[in-house]
């Protein structure tokens, strides 16, 4: 018999190392660091100053931060994804198992939180600190799905500590820079199989979970200025974010009848009594050395009067280095010639070649009152990637965006915001992707996606040295 596959290897468990449909720009979490920047699309943001959370978009506008303060806030992402298409398992000369779809959906809700920090050290300097989660979203397409041998779960959660102080060089003048420490966990699930091996009647019949999960910690930095002018009615800043260096560890876990020993391809009967739950487990996955993008934003304010101001910022992050994902030591089923099913270690690399990208926002503040504030903003969000390497696990499209937001100090030590965004596509992603998986098979997707998003957050600001008010008589 015409030998089926030789090893499976290449693309065996490779997606980008990435979540989400929720947003464009890949898998950024630009806004969601600060509800006042989802309240209007991060319109301003490195020179509006609004609270402690500038540390994080430019912790020069910390100087203008006059009272401790600290900030607790959360922001909900809520997506919708759908594909539209077919997939095709082939094994010369053997039939191809093909699946078509329409709307299966993948997104993944999620929940970013945040924390900002002001302390001034003086007329001149504070001391901030920010904990965000700069990168992150998940996909689940779910186990038994047309696409379970692209990608099953995916996962990426970051954390990023950082202490920062800024400082006023001069009445018109001021400096900020930054540490950030960053943690990053990455999970990247699918499913392995032999669809066109064992048949029509039962595809699935040996389908296995191949479960690869990574951590990584790197540092970086990031520094900016601002110029105040018009007695600070006037404010333009420039924040720089470095890349992060992330080289993942951790295992890889295959489980299901592939992982059980004895297991023959061509003989029934060793399929139906292997143990569904069995499973093998490899404790040295590792990547290689990925780097995450650096941002630069540049940011105007204007107050046209006591109650109006406008704001704009134009964002440009550094895709370019993004360019390949490898990982090594993964748990994979091989298959020799008389059909017996043996597990190796493989090493798999899987193109991404993301590019460069901008993204622009515009936004108005309206004051009603000495309490309330109503924010509005939108803008344009390009994807870095490409038609030729785009695959289910980040089908991502340019986006449009529409914010609203408020701020209602509720009393002088206490303030709310809330911010909401909806995210439209501003073009219907495709998938034309075929992985190889050996030397005669391989698995292709080719999809149209529907992507729109929701981002819904609500924040805390708390003036902890703020002088009381007095009390009533």
């Amino acid at each position: 018999m015409h030998k089926p596959l030789g090893t499976l290897v290449s693309t065996a468990v490779i997606g980008v190392l990435a979540t989400g449909f929720a947003h464009a720009g890949a898998f950024s979490l630009y806004t969601e660091s600060s509800v006042v920047a989802t309240g209007n699309f991060g319109a301003g943001i490195a020179a509006e100053a609004a609270d402690a959370s500038t540390g994080w978009y430019n912790p020069a506008g910390l100087a203008l931060i006059h009272n401790q303060q600290a900030v607790f806030g959360g922001v909900g992402v809520f997506p919708t994804a759908e594909l539209t298409g077919s997939s095709t398992f082939r094994t010369p000369p053997l039939p191809n198992f093909v699946q078509t779809y329409n709307g299966l959906s993948g997104g993944e809700n999620g929940f970013v939180p945040s924390f900002h920090y002001a302390l001034p050290l003086g007329e001149n300097a504070t001391f901030g600190l920010s904990v965000v989660a700069p990168f992150g979203l998940a996909t689940d397409w779910g186990m038994d799905s047309p696409v379970r041998y692209e990608a099953t779960f995916t996962e990426l959660l970051t954390t990023n500590i950082s202490p920062q102080i800024g400082a006023k060089v001069n009445e018109n003048f001021a400096v900020g820079a930054g540490i950030d420490l960053q943690y990053a966990r990455v999970k990247f699930n699918r499913i392995l199989g032999f669809p066109t091996i064992v048949g029509p009647v039962t595809p699935g019949a040996v389908d296995s979970l191949s479960y690869n999960k990574g951590d990584s910690y790197g540092v970086g930095f990031h520094a900016g200025v601002m110029g105040m002018f018009n007695d600070t009615h006037t404010r333009i800043g420039v924040n720089y974010q470095s890349k992060m260096r992330h080289q993942f560890h951790g295992y890889s876990q295959l489980t299901g009848k592939l992982a059980a020993p004895g297991v023959n391809i061509f003989l029934p009967a060793t399929v139906l009594a292997a143990d569904p739950l069995a499973f093998r487990r490899a404790n040295d996955l590792n990547s290689n050395s990925i780097q995450l993008p650096d941002v630069v934003t540049l940011s105007g304010y204007h107050d046209l009067n006591d109650t109006f101001a406008v704001l704009g910022s134009v964002v440009y992050t550094g895709w370019n280095s993004f360019q390949r994902i490898q990982l090594n030591n993964v748990v994979a089923p091989s298959i020799s010639g008389g059909g017996a099913i043996t597990l190796a270690s493989v090493n798999s690399s899987s193109p991404q070649n993301y590019n460069d990208v901008w993204r622009a926002a515009i936004g108005a503040n309206y004051r009603v009152n000495s309490d309330l504030l109503l924010r509005v903003g939108g803008g344009y969000d390009a994807t870095p990637t490409n038609d030729i390497d785009r695959d289910v696990r980040l089908p991502d499209a340019d986006r449009w965006a529409l914010s609203v937001g408020a701020h209602y100090q509720m009393r002088p030590a206490v303030g709310f915001d809330v911010g909401y965004t909806h995210l439209f596509g501003a073009d219907d992603p495709t998938v034309n992707r075929t992985d190889p998986l050996g030397a005669t098979a391989s698995y292709s997707v080719n999809a149209i996606g529907k992507v729109n998003a929701d981002i819904v957050g609500a924040q805390v600001v708390w003036t902890i040295d703020q002088v009381p008010e007095a009390p009533m008589k």
